[in-house]
């Protein structure tokens, strides 16, 4: 699904982790895309950090991210990594690079981004669906258990 966004990235023509490391990609833009362009670093690495993906950490297929993130794709021009001016300490926000805006839009990411999370949602939905199933041919949940459980929808 990912070509389809038409991101050519370079590190999908390097072997079996430029899938991944393209699919970290059009996160990170997403991000950018959704807190508004530019967006703080702090929030790109803050939402990163949820996947396990941490600065100063070696993760095992994207590398070091700051580096993928700072240096080799703002390289390949698809993030900017800029520093707020007159910031003091130094601080640095992200933006989508010329590469990003050339080879795809923000509505193919955005439209991407609510695929997989439908896709994600249906199979959470089964999977739900199925455990109630099995809880109920076990007899079900108790009305005490039943009601000192917050619903998962709240």
């Amino acid at each position: 699904m990912i070509p389809a966004l038409g991101l050519t990235c370079d590190a999908m023509q390097s072997g079996e982790q430029g899938l991944p490391k393209a699919g970290l990609l059009v996160l990170v833009l997403s991000v950018i895309m959704r807190n508004g362009d530019p967006t703080p670093e702090e929030v790109v690495w803050g939402a990163l950090s949820r996947m396990g993906v941490c600065v100063g950490r070696e993760h095992s297929i994207f590398g070091e991210p700051k580096e993928l993130l700072t240096q080799v794709w703002v390289q390949e021009g698809y993030l900017e990594y800029r520093q707020v001016p007159d910031s003091d300490p130094a601080r640095y926000k992200f933006l989508w690079g010329p590469r990003a805006y050339a080879e795809t839009s923000k509505q193919k990411v955005m439209a991407f981004v609510l695929r997989v999370r439908q896709r994600a949602w249906r199979s959470f939905v089964l999977q739900f669906a199925e455990a109630a199933r099995e809880e109920k041919g076990q007899g079900g949940l108790s009305q005490s258990s039943s009601q000192s459980n917050p619903s998962l929808c709240d």
